[in-house]
């Protein structure tokens, strides 16, 4: 495994990853520990099932899929980060995973390592404050899709539309244009739909004019129709 040290100071993540809300010296204390690992490919794991707990890691390009499968060995996606996003918590309570994550294209992360959070964690007390805030958002994040799961499959779709073009917006990328990372097959394991109504959604909504579809690239043309499906049944 190969690492590297990283500045987080000059990264263009500071406002959303680690480093948000905290001091200059507090950014220079953890930029001292992480490291920034290799650059990994789409389908390459981050970390299997059951593997030993490593430390919290920050995802810097790229965007990735957590998974956990059933006991018939199916994969379900519980889970999709993007830049600036944390992952690895799940291995917090028992020092070992209990999800896999894997790259869902070329992505880069940076790593805080597990034997030096108790350290820093006693240190920099801003840190503890934004590792909470990272889990209460995405806590956040889990509640609304497990409230959307039990909602109409077209809901389901445009809420997950919605959301991913929102958090994009907040990383500085573009709002209403961008490239799905994932498959149709794996946009439905992780909405709970099946292939075909995937696929028929997103011709209606294309037929409707609320996004133009080109192959993975997704133009919102009409945000707020997409945000009227929901509200309409609220």
């Amino acid at each position: 495994m190969t690492h590297s040290q990283v500045s987080c100071s000059h990264c263009s993540l500071d406002s959303l990853c680690l480093p948000r809300g905290l001091s200059q010296s507090e950014i220079n204390d953890i930029s001292k520990v992480v490291k920034a690992h290799k650059t990994l490919q789409r389908g390459d794991f981050i970390y299997h099932e059951g593997d030993r707990f490593r430390g919290i890691l920050a995802i810097k390009s790229g965007s990735a899929k957590l998974v956990a499968n059933d006991a018939h060995g199916n994969e379900h996606i519980i889970s999709i980060l993007l830049p600036g996003e944390l992952l690895g918590f799940d291995g917090l309570s028992t020092e070992h995973h209990g999800c896999a994550a894997i790259a869902l294209e070329t992505m880069m992360f940076c790593i805080l390592p597990a034997d030096s959070l108790e350290h820093l964690f006693q240190t920099l007390p801003g840190l503890t404050r934004e590792l909470f805030r990272h889990t209460g958002e995405k806590f956040l994040e889990d509640r609304n899709q497990r409230v959307l799961s039990k909602r109409p499959a077209e809901e389901r779709l445009a809420y997950f539309l919605i959301s991913l073009s929102e958090r994009l917006h907040r990383r500085g990328f573009s709002a209403s244009e961008f490239k799905l990372s994932l498959t149709r097959q794996e946009i439905g394991n992780h909405l709970g739909l099946a292939l075909e109504t995937v696929s028929r959604l997103l011709k209606k909504f294309q037929d409707d004019g609320l996004i133009g579809v080109r192959h993975r690239f997704i133009t919102l043309r009409n945000p707020s129709a997409l945000r009227n499906i929901l509200q309409a049944r609220e």
